[in-house]
């Protein structure tokens, strides 16, 4: 059973309809930032360079998804994903695998906890510092958030202009509150020096990292980190020293890293979530009927699942058909590592025969 002959062709990426997406995305986001702060009333000018850099940041994050999407195994589990997750008569089951898959792999980090405890704490502590960050950062930065002075010590908490619980100056939980930054900042540090720790004595990590993709972005968290926790304590212990040029420092950093985020490892935060589509995928196509080998004619995988696979792989170019009238993808894995052993002992043959008879030719 010989496989024809393989073809590459590389997939066309359009960026007309990601620019699109990207722009309504920061135009989406600056509609946002005007009607929840009241028409800009509880606006903070002085991080008006924050506000920019989000909203470019959100645009690009929104361009850079739009791509990853036009990936023919991204948008096959995606579209599937999305298929199946609607599912009217298992609708409520869905959203029980969803709920489950998001509590175990992205708010427990579980999947990384099989691979070493270090490791599951490094990013549980870089993961969690930067969501608790960014949830008290860029609603304060928007405006969608601020404080008022009730009384001598009390502080109450308005929500898009809507008034809140009144906060005692000298409680425990605003105290925790006020402070959450300096929280944040600790463990996002641990996680990059677990990390930078990792990445320096670990020979696996060693022998695929890179400077920009690998140790860049932990760069980049501590110093914020770091300039955040100056801050505080520039205004607590050293009478405001020098806090307009670490302000100005921590600034820069945090744009830079608004920055690099779309097209750097940091990017995998926003794709991460698209994991609970394809575990559902897999467990709905093994509900599904089964694929059966043509060769031991045993049940291997989710019909479904091999037909969109031969659909990715045709449209990444790739051509397995063979003389059968199967494809390679037809077969179990087992059968599959026989057929291309077969394809590849009978090829010195094959080629024997074409020497042979091009010299046959010329004769």
């Amino acid at each position: 059973m010989a496989i024809a002959a393989q073809k590459y062709h590389p997939v066309k990426v359009s960026y007309a309809h990601p620019t699109l997406i990207g722009i309504v995305a920061s135009a989406v986001l600056t509609a946002l930032v005007i009607v929840g702060s009241r028409n800009l009333e509880h606006f903070d000018s002085a991080l008006f360079g924050y506000t920019i850099a989000s909203v470019v940041a959100f645009g690009a994050i929104a361009f850079r998804y739009a791509i990853w999407l036009q990936r023919p195994a991204t948008r096959t589990y995606f579209r599937r994903g999305l298929q199946l997750f609607f599912q009217r008569k298992k609708f409520a089951a869905n959203a029980g695998n969803a709920a489950t898959t998001a509590a175990t792999n992205l708010v427990a980090q579980r999947f990384i906890f099989k691979r070493g405890t270090m490791r599951w704490l490094m990013h549980f502590l870089i993961m969690w510092g930067c969501i608790i960050a960014a949830a008290i950062t860029f609603p304060l930065v928007f405006g969608w958030v601020h404080f008022e002075l009730e009384g001598d010590l009390g502080y109450r908490a308005y929500l898009f202009g809507f008034p809140l619980s009144v906060m005692q100056g000298r409680d425990v939980f605003a105290w925790i509150v006020f402070h959450g930054l300096d929280f944040s900042a600790v463990m996002v540090i641990a996680g990059c020096a677990i990390a930078i720790h990792r990445r320096l004595k670990d020979r696996g990590a060693i022998a695929l990292q890179s400077f920009l993709l690998d140790f860049t972005p932990h760069l980049l968290l501590i110093a914020i980190s770091v300039s955040g926790l100056m801050l505080t304590a520039s205004s607590l212990w050293f009478a405001g020293y020098m806090y307009s040029f670490v302000a100005l420092v921590h600034q820069a950093t945090v744009i830079m890293t608004l920055f690099f985020l779309p097209f750097g490892k940091l990017f995998h935060i926003v794709q991460r979530p698209a994991s609970i589509g394809v575990e559902l995928y897999q467990k709905r196509s093994q509900e599904m009927p089964q694929a059966v080998c043509p060769r031991c004619r045993t049940e291997f995988a989710g019909q479904m699942w091999i037909d969109d696979l031969k659909k990715v792989v045709g449209d990444l170019g790739f051509d397995y058909r063979m003389e059968n009238g199967n494809t390679l993808q037809d077969y179990c894995p087992r059968c599959k590592r026989i057929v291309r052993g077969l394809s590849y002992a009978n090829l010195p043959q094959a080629q024997e025969k074409v020497f042979v008879g091009g010299r046959a030719d010329e004769k």
